[in-house]
């Protein structure tokens, strides 16, 4: 199967290079940027890729699909490690999966991107650290690309593992074309459990829950999950996916300001001290585990609630940067 874009606008055109009929507001565009650095300050810099690629161009040819995949998936560099007495990092240097063993079994929030990797990095990780992928009973699947759900299949064939998404990201994966797609990536699974806002999901003594955050996909899930570190608890948010990889979609780009506004103000309020993601760079996993391994003081990964909703600020910021760049009476107003 070749590597598919959907339709010229809203995939293959993967922002920057806009067509000539739209409109920018630099002025705009500066200042959200402006705004984004000042909620990141140094410590956060991490969170602010999507800042510096305005005017830029992403187009990706439909012939130079495949080659990027194939690069991204063989970075390599796997670094499975226990960040949380109840989390563990899974993945490689491109793309992560977590584990959350419970009472019960094991929770895995995704599944990388094929029957390779989840040989390799999600049970041969699982092994390293001394778990059973045995006891794998569920896997929550972000969204609906296969970097994401590439493994899922496989894992559920052979462990009967539940795969829960969103009925909003179910349905994409059943349209008649989806919007990414590649040989190197396993195949979507069937619809197994559908979830919506606001869901459960329990398995043993842990329950963690899920948010319908759209914007990177129609029905992308973010999770908040409790964790612990050496018995002291703390609330993670893994937030669900960040690419503006939808085109000039202006709705698209507000459902995600409007999502990262909502998971800031959700920092504020609930306490949420830990921010992960889906992909390592946009969290800073890597020199988090750096920091661990020279024996940082405290868990680099609890970072406070206040850097958690800055976080989000910050990327709520580059977007409507982004979406000024091209329609700039679409930005919501602060």
């Amino acid at each position: 199967m070749k590597f598919r874009l959907g339709t010229a606008l809203t995939g293959a055109l993967l922002l920057g290079a806009l067509p000539a009929f739209t409109e920018s507001d630099p002025d705009l565009s500066a200042r959200h940027v402006a705004a984004a650095e000042a909620a990141a300050g140094d410590e956060l810099a991490h969170v602010l890729g999507h800042c510096s690629k305005i005017g830029k161009s992403f187009t990706i040819p439909h012939d130079k699909g495949h080659e990027m995949l194939e690069r991204l998936i063989g970075k390599g560099d796997p670094r499975t490690t226990a960040v949380f007495d109840n989390l563990i990092f899974l993945g490689t240097a491109w793309v992560t999966a977590w584990a959350i063993p419970t009472s019960d079994g094991i929770i895995l929030i995704d599944a990388l991107n094929n029957e390779d990797e989840a040989k390799r990095y999600i049970e041969g990780g699982l092994r390293d650290i001394g778990l059973d992928p045995v006891d794998i009973k569920k896997i929550v699947v972000s969204h609906a690309h296969g970097d994401h759900y590439g493994g899922a299949v496989y894992l559920k064939d052979k462990y009967g593992a539940e795969i829960i998404m969103s009925e909003t990201d179910w349905q994409e994966l059943e349209k008649d074309e989806l919007q990414f797609d590649d040989p190197l990536w396993g195949r979507p699974p069937q619809r197994d459990v559908s979830v919506g806002d606001g869901a459960t999901v329990t398995l043993g003594d842990t329950t963690i829950t899920l948010l319908e955050t759209p914007g990177h996909t129609p029905g992308t899930l973010s999770t908040i999950v409790p964790v612990t570190d050496d018995g002291e608890l703390h609330k993670a948010i893994i937030w669900g996916g960040n690419g503006l990889n939808f085109g000039p979609d202006a709705g698209r780009f507000v459902q995600m300001i409007d999502s990262q506004r909502r998971l800031a103000a959700m920092a504020r309020e609930e306490g949420f001290d830990v921010f992960l993601s889906n992909h390592k760079t946009l969290d800073g996993t890597y020199t988090k585990l750096d920091a661990m391994e020279a024996g940082a003081e405290g868990n680099p990964f609890v970072i406070g609630s206040d850097k958690v909703e800055r976080a989000f600020t910050a990327l709520s910021h580059c977007v409507a940067a982004q979406l000024a760049s091209f329609d700039p009476e679409a930005v919501p107003a602060d």
